[in-house]
């Protein structure tokens, strides 16, 4: 009796995994956390472009985001960066999408941010092209709790299972850079996202880096 109750339940995760990775999904519908967060388009010194219609997120390749923002910000002495934030159901990593489209990937040392007395580590890599480089520091966040890759997968197991809604971030910078300017480029960011912080309100900075 005991060996058919774990043959079932092993059964019904297995199904359960199917349903949620293999399966094709129909367009992921979140709760339009995006729409409820207020990330300022200038603050300081910087300001900021639009730039999130250039990515067709009805394309039936991106049914796993539900929302998507999308800036360019310029600081005063004209540097700039692209802030990305997915609202998603499911997060493809960066390194593996970019080491598709022809960038040669190099991972760096994590990079320790400072927000308004939260500490989190992002992801960096240096991606890099004949036509230019970037540094990428991204994270995840969902339901404001920093999260890795492992239990972004686990939180969607079960989210898929019990049909509960999540507010699933996944916030990245992306830094023009070549190989002479990486350290630079990882302080630059770190600035941004220090002063940007900074100017969210307290139920926003939770929703980007986390519950204090």
């Amino acid at each position: 009796m005991k060996n058919i109750k774990y043959i079932l339940a092993a059964s019904l995760i297995g199904i359960a995994i199917f349903i949620a990775f293999v399966l094709p999904k129909p367009k992921y519908q979140g709760i339009n956390i995006l729409k409820q967060i207020n990330i300022p388009e200038a603050f300081g010194q910087w300001t900021s472009k639009d730039v999130s219609q250039t990515l067709n997120i009805n394309d039936q390749r991106f049914n796993f985001i539900s929302g998507i923002l999308a800036r360019a910000y310029t600081r005063s002495d004209g540097a700039s960066l692209l802030l990305l934030i997915l609202d998603a159901g499911n997060f493809h990593n960066p390194k593996v999408c970019f080491g598709s489209s022809g960038y040669k990937i190099t991972e760096l040392e994590d990079q320790k941010i400072e927000a308004c007395g939260r500490s989190i580590k992002a992801t960096t890599l240096f991606a890099d092209k004949s036509q230019g480089g970037y540094v990428l520091m991204y994270w995840l966040c969902i339901d404001k709790q920093i999260t890795s890759w492992t239990g972004q997968k686990t939180k969607e197991l079960f989210t898929s299972i019990t049909g509960k809604k999540k507010a699933g971030l996944m916030i990245r910078l992306d830094i023009p850079s070549s190989n002479q300017t990486i350290q630079d480029a990882t302080a630059f960011g770190k600035q941004f996202l220090n002063d940007l912080s900074q100017a969210l309100s307290p139920q926003d900075i939770a929703y980007i880096f986390g519950s204090n």
